[in-house]
């Protein structure tokens, strides 16, 4: 009988010691002191869904990569003709094709934007999105959002994303994406993916990543998803999905930028949005050796999340790696980074 008891006991302190136990039972880790069932006033930082347990990505976060190259594939969408992004920042990077869609109803000026390239040297195929592009397009795109909900698309999954930025995606897909990827694939098999964007970008580099998972078309160890800026566009299981199926995945914001301080509660649609656990943020101007932290969180005052809500700063989103990204995008990547600063 004594065994027995202090085998139950030693089986419950194990469970008190992990997270992701603990709030599958339906109680509450404390964080401060890692100890199950601690919500009080003396815990100041609460864990209640698993996908919020402490823990890091499976791959080390690379900062010179990021800001030298994937940095200069997002920006490159701002440009009607990314080639001179790429002389100027990557000359061994090649674009394949450029695809303009337009994904409005009601708006002639609203365009979905995304392109394919490939570098022959690094052995990589990159599928890059542009941001939204005026307040015409911002304005449809959330009256579409609070219109529609979340939607399943997916067999791998049942979580559920936006279903306007799902229907972004699909018009690019079908308006001759899938064909250049289905083209470059054929091409290069061996090659990895690169999924990229900003902004809406992001959105639609999300909803590729798992689009192309989704149909078999790459295996999620043979990309790299990296987005900036990017808006909660799912529920928790979607979430909790993407955040697991794909080794390398990295969402970066900067310092206030307030899209990540948009609503987690979407009234209209009975809707609880959530993060991928894949943050990392930079509290600073983003500069070249100034620090940053990868989020062992998801979602929560955690990272970005410790921001006032009250403080964000639009510019903040505009600037990555003190690039005005827009700008220096529009302008074609010159070699003058510095001219693009953040003032």
């Amino acid at each position: 009988m004594f065994i027995l008891l202090f085998i139950l006991h030693f089986l419950q302190f194990i469970q008190a010691e992990n997270c992701s136990d603990c709030v599958n039972s339906g109680k509450v880790w404390c964080v401060d002191t890692s100890q199950c069932g601690a919500a009080n006033s003396s815990c100041t930082t609460t864990v209640n869904v698993p996908l919020n347990c402490p823990s890091f990505p499976e791959y080390g976060y690379d900062d010179e990569f990021i800001r030298s190259e994937i940095m200069v594939l997002t920006t490159a969408a701002q440009n009607e003709n990314p080639q001179l992004c790429f002389n100027n920042q990557l000359p061994t990077m090649k674009l394949y094709q450029i695809r303009t869609v337009n994904c409005s109803t009601k708006y002639n000026d609203v365009t979905c934007v995304g392109y394919t390239s490939y570098d022959t040297k690094k052995k990589v195929i990159s599928m890059s999105f542009k941001g939204a592009h005026g307040q015409d397009q911002i304005k449809e795109m959330t009256e579409h959002m609070m219109k529609y909900g979340l939607e399943s698309y997916y067999t791998v999954t049942d979580g559920k994303i936006f279903k306007a930025l799902q229907d972004y995606f699909m018009l690019l897909w079908n308006g001759g994406m899938y064909q250049d990827l289905k083209n470059l694939k054929y091409k290069y098999p061996k090659y990895e993916l690169w999924v990229n964007g900003h902004s809406l970008g992001s959105s639609l580099a999300w909803a590729a990543s798992a689009w192309i998972v989704n149909i078999g078309m790459y295996k999620p160890e043979e990309m790299k998803v990296v987005v900036m800026g990017a808006m909660r566009i799912s529920d928790y299981n979607w979430a909790a999905w993407h955040t697991k199926t794909f080794p390398y995945n990295f969402h970066i914001l900067h310092r206030s930028d307030p899209v990540a301080h948009q609503s987690t509660y979407v009234k209209a649609t009975n809707s609880t949005l959530f993060y991928p656990k894949t943050e990392v943020w930079y509290n600073n101007y983003m500069n070249q050796g100034d620090p940053y932290e990868v989020c062992q969180e998801a979602d929560g005052k955690y990272c970005s999340g410790s921001v006032n809500p009250n403080a964000t700063q639009y510019i903040d989103h505009l600037y990555y790696f003190n690039i005005d990204l827009p700008g220096w995008g529009h302008a074609g990547c010159p070699m003058n980074i510095s001219a693009y600063a953040q003032p």
